[in-house]
């Protein structure tokens, strides 16, 4: 049986993933939100990280559904 050795100098310092991509409309859709709401996104972004993402939320749903029914 083998097992796994760690060399634990060639360790790298901890890079958290980089945020969700933002949807192409992004700009037009966070132009449409409140202080408000655009405190609750930058949190979100803050707290959530990579696993925020903008077009799956019920505000930017909305939104699109309405832009496309315009």
């Amino acid at each position: 049986m083998t097992f796994f050795t760690v060399d634990w100098s060639e360790m790298k310092v901890y890079l958290p993933p980089k945020p969700a991509p933002l949807p192409a409309d992004f700009d037009e859709f966070f132009a449409t939100l409140t202080e408000k709401e655009k405190e609750l996104h930058q949190l979100a972004t803050e707290k959530l990280g990579s696993s925020y993402f903008i077009q799956w939320t019920h505000m930017y749903l909305e939104w699109s559904k309405a832009k496309a029914n315009a």
